[in-house]
């Protein structure tokens, strides 16, 4: 119960320090989103069913703060119909979370290239269906060269950030009493010479 108080607050935490990371010009603009970074770390350290309460949660506040429709002067009568439902964020980080537990026996086992790799990822796919979302409401279907730098620039930030991230939810599970890895998910086979 304290890790996941901890990634709770990691979390919440993220939100915060996401106000304060700048957007990098030598990278086409990019940025690292560290809210994503910290909820898909925390989705391959924790069980299915709470992954899906932290997606429902940062969804929400990550379309509450990103999300709000804006009032202009020629609309003084009501907002401006946001290009992205409100909860789309929830569906995006509930179906990545769910990709990235796939590698969960990985990580359980202490092997880290595919859960890094896959943070990057995850952090690419779901800004492309947002693209993806937003093109099809506008009405056009465009590709940049820039769009695809700056996502590969996005998603390579999220997997260097990603290993001190999965370092410190295993030191802490570690520290709590929390049981991320797995003893004896592999059979150990001595050699006999009778067995042959």
């Amino acid at each position: 119960m304290i890790f996941y108080l901890f990634v709770f607050l990691a979390i919440s935490l993220s939100f915060f320090v996401q106000e304060f990371v700048p957007y990098f010009e030598w990278a086409f603009f990019s940025r690292l989103l560290i809210v994503h970074t910290v909820f898909y770390c925390s989705a391959v350290s924790v069980q299915f069913p709470v992954m899906l309460l932290f997606a429902v949660y940062a969804g929400f506040i990550w379309d509450a703060r990103y999300h709000v429709p804006v009032y202009t002067e020629t609309t003084l009568s009501g907002p401006v119909q946001a290009e992205l439902p409100f909860g789309l964020s929830i569906l995006i980080f509930g179906l990545m979370g769910s990709f990235i537990q796939g590698v969960r026996p990985l990580f359980r086992r202490g092997r880290w290239e595919m859960p890094v790799f896959l943070v990057g990822l995850c952090t690419a796919l779901g800004l492309i269906l947002e693209y993806l979302l937003i093109c099809f409401h506008r009405g056009g279907l465009e590709f940049p060269p820039e769009l695809w730098w700056k996502l590969f620039m996005t998603a390579l930030f999220s997997s260097l950030v990603s290993p001190f991230l999965l370092l410190l939810f295993s030191r802490l599970a570690d520290r709590v009493g929390f049981k991320i890895r797995m003893d004896g998910i592999t059979r150990r086979y001595q050699y006999d010479g009778d067995a042959f």
